[in-house]
């Protein structure tokens, strides 16, 4: 009887433990479902602010650039069909995007009969730029508030400028889309 005693209290007691077993496996369940959810709010709230930071592109330079006949800001034929199809890739693929207009110049000095109408080459690069910007303007309506003009003058060059070939890839005006992919 003894024995039955004792082992009716075994299981008795055994029944209590895997009772506190249960309700133990069942509050660490619950708590492992609970840090899961919290981990999935987590892992949502970084993808959030993810998708929220906007990491600014970088520029691109419409190819090819326009190029001037030496000592003038008049835009030749060829500049103005460039600078149709420039025209329709700033309206289709850029349609809010700023952009800048820069303009430069070979390292030739000004003549004598051009120093009345540019005074410097730094002037006739910004002519040039000022002349690409109104041509976008007058004849495809192009206009941004951020649009901006620059002049480069005979500083900033392509590279030597021991022949006419390479000079001439100096008398140019690049239209650079800010934040263009």
């Amino acid at each position: 009887m003894r024995f039955f005693f004792g082992l009716l209290l075994a299981i008795v007691l055994g029944g209590c433990q895997q009772g506190n077993q249960g309700a133990a496996l069942q509050d660490l369940q619950g708590r492992v479902d609970s840090f899961q959810t919290a981990t999935q709010d987590l892992k949502r709230q970084v993808q959030a602010l993810r998708d929220s930071i906007q990491v600014p592109e970088e520029d691109t330079t419409l190819r090819p650039p326009i190029y001037f006949p030496s000592g003038s800001a008049w835009i030749p034929d060829r500049g103005r069909q460039r600078l149709n199809e420039h025209a329709a890739t700033l309206k289709d693929e850029h349609p809010d995007a700023g952009f800048r207009v820069q303009g430069y110049t070979d390292p030739v000095p000004i003549g004598a009969s051009l120093e009345d109408t540019y005074p410097s080459n730094w002037y006739l690069s910004a002519q040039r730029a000022a002349a690409v910007a109104h041509y976008l303007d007058t004849n495809h309506g192009i206009q941004t508030e951020s649009l901006e003009i620059e002049a480069f003058g005979p500083r900033t060059t392509v590279g030597p400028n021991e022949t006419p070939e390479r000079r001439r890839e100096d008398r140019r005006v690049e239209i650079v889309v800010e934040g263009g992919s």
